[in-house]
């Protein structure tokens, strides 16, 4: 349906109509709805404070959203503010991973294509990036996927043979293919349309260029993306790419290398797009992740309140109970996987910190919503169970 123009008389009027609590007499509520984008506020914001269908009153239209009784303005408001927090709060971890994770990788790249040092040749030349970004540093053999979900709960994938389908299994397993070598040309692309581009607005990187007709891998990474940072981390040959797990520590547990350094990858891919998402100021707290994360990766499915009954069911043809299996799809497509990956990146200390900012703004908003409410953005958030004594390191 095509939207008009509404003035705020008009706004105030259709949310009172709709069930929302906006007194004449309260100049706060009606500022609040004054003082923001209606669209950034209202439409963005309203899901946890809007009545389920079934209990609409008699005179309320089906057509249109209702609100729960008692919702106010303010409490739309609150849970902005606790999304412009929260997005900080990850946003700030995410960048000092990228960071790390641009020096390992350069570190990582050197390392192995000069031997430590050792091949002088190589030395010599690969810090030009006309050496560096040729073809031949990278492995561009495209690469089949299939994600493999059992009737157990229990998630993993199979590299390049069809594992087809049997009475352990959910259905048929989700086919993903890796075009590295479309990613090795778009990576390309990108990256000399940024040097064009930094040249033009960034002094230091033109006058190194002028000086030296080239741009060292140290330098040219922190001109990169973290989504370009993804892309380059995708085609490394696997030598490099298994001294970057190293570096990172990320290399624990029984998977294949192959599949380490797959959901290593995915972790990266993840963190990119939350950053970009941060950086945006999208809506935050009720995002979804959509990459999935094998169970066996650095002990994920033990960071889930169903992991025990999931491992007890592994391998067999006995479903894991719907609700269970409901509950933990929903925890993994959730932020909370998110926080899986930064935890990653994270010691103890700083794990500990990073849960202690997410629950002081969580307690923050409680204490300002109606419980109901409340409860609606936790479950949004997949943080509907007690998450900070299962993400440990």
């Amino acid at each position: 349906m095509e939207k008009h123009y509404t003035t705020l008389r008009g706004r105030l009027d259709k949310l009172r109509e709709r069930g929302m609590s906006i007194p004449k007499d309260k100049e706060k509520e009606r500022g609040v709805i004054k003082r923001y984008n209606y669209y950034n506020l209202v439409n963005a914001y309203k899901d946890p404070f809007l009545t389920d269908r079934n209990n609409y009153p008699a005179h309320a239209d089906p057509n249109e959203d209702y609100y729960l009784l008692g919702t106010t303005p303010s409490h739309l408001e609150a849970l902005y503010i606790f999304d412009e927090k929260l997005r900080r709060i990850f946003l700030e971890r995410i960048l000092v991973i990228e960071e790390h994770l641009k020096d390992v990788i350069v570190q990582s790249f050197y390392e192995h294509h000069t031997d430590m040092g050792k091949k002088q040749k190589a030395v010599n030349i690969l810090h030009r990036e006309s050496e560096y970004l040729r073809r031949n540093y990278y492995d561009l053999t495209n690469v089949k996927t299939y994600v493999v979900t059992e009737k157990s709960g229990h998630k993993y994938t199979v590299i390049g043979t069809d594992p087809g389908s049997d009475n352990t299994k959910r259905g048929y397993p989700r086919q993903y293919l890796i075009n590295k070598d479309e990613i090795y040309h778009s990576f390309i692309a990108i990256l000399y349309k940024q040097i064009g581009q930094q040249r033009k607005k960034n002094k230091s990187i033109s006058s190194y260029l002028d000086k030296h007709t080239y741009l060292p891998m140290w330098i040219l990474t922190n001109i990169m993306t973290f989504g370009n940072v993804s892309k380059l981390f995708e085609i490394l040959t696997s030598d490099v790419q298994l001294l970057v797990l190293d570096k990172l520590k990320l290399n624990g547990g029984v998977l294949s290398n192959d599949l380490k350094v797959l959901n290593a990858s995915r972790v990266i891919h993840i963190l990119g797009l939350f950053r970009n998402s941060c950086a945006h100021n999208e809506r935050f707290y009720c995002n979804n992740v959509h990459i999935p994360i094998d169970d066996e990766f650095m002990g994920f499915l033990n960071k889930f309140p169903q992991a025990a009954e999931i491992n007890r069911l592994k391998g067999g043809t006995r479903h894991l109970d719907t609700r269970k299996f409901t509950k933990i799809e929903r925890y993994r497509h959730s932020i909370y996987s998110l926080m899986f990956c930064i935890s990653l990146f994270l010691n103890q200390t700083e794990l500990t910190k990073f849960k202690n900012d997410i629950k002081r703004e969580l307690k923050s908003l409680q204490a300002t919503l109606h419980a109901t409410s409340y409860q609606k953005v936790e479950r949004l958030m997949g943080l509907d169970f007690d998450w900070h004594n299962y993400l440990i390191k």
